[in-house]
């Protein structure tokens, strides 16, 4: 990916532009290609730290994840935890995700989100996880795990 910016307005770009964009691919291509961008950009950004096959370890993966993706980098969401679970997957809690700020449905809405944490956590980890989501409501889990064991990750609407 180009690490070109725009001279005036920068790298940002506004959420409702993003949850456009998101929303118009998942309608054309269902959310496959939505996930794998997630997926490409959480490993390219570990790639772009020097951190792949970092750390296992749930508290460093919130620490170094949360300063590039929160408040102090990208503003993705902000990451309230990332724990271990004992099926060897990962419990990710966050707010404020890009993918479901202001929304609520029936179905899942944090495609790329979901992506990105499964993408970041693989490549620091050096785990094989696979993502799931759940319709986007007060604390709905979404998960990233291994094979198909489950583990949980919940992104309350604000």
């Amino acid at each position: 990916m180009t690490t070109a910016t725009r001279p005036t307005l920068g790298p940002m770009m506004s959420l409702t532009c993003f949850q456009y964009l998101r929303i118009g691919a998942e309608e054309v291509a269902e959310r496959a290609p939505v996930v794998a961008a997630g997926r490409k950009r959480g490993a390219e950004l570990v790639d772009q730290l020097g951190l792949r096959g970092n750390t296992t370890d749930g508290a460093k993966i919130t620490s170094l994840l949360d300063a590039a993706l929160g408040v102090n980098g990208t503003r993705l969401c902000l990451i309230t935890s990332i724990t271990e679970t004992a099926d060897g997957g990962y419990e990710v809690r966050l707010t404020e995700g890009a993918c479901t700020a202001g929304q609520s449905s029936d179905t899942p809405l944090c495609a790329f989100t979901l992506g990105v944490f499964v993408g970041a956590i693989q490549a620091l980890s050096g785990r094989v996880l696979r993502g799931r989501s759940a319709p986007a409501a007060p604390a709905a889990p979404l998960s990233a795990s291994t094979s198909s064991t489950r583990s949980n990750w919940h992104d309350p609407p604000l």
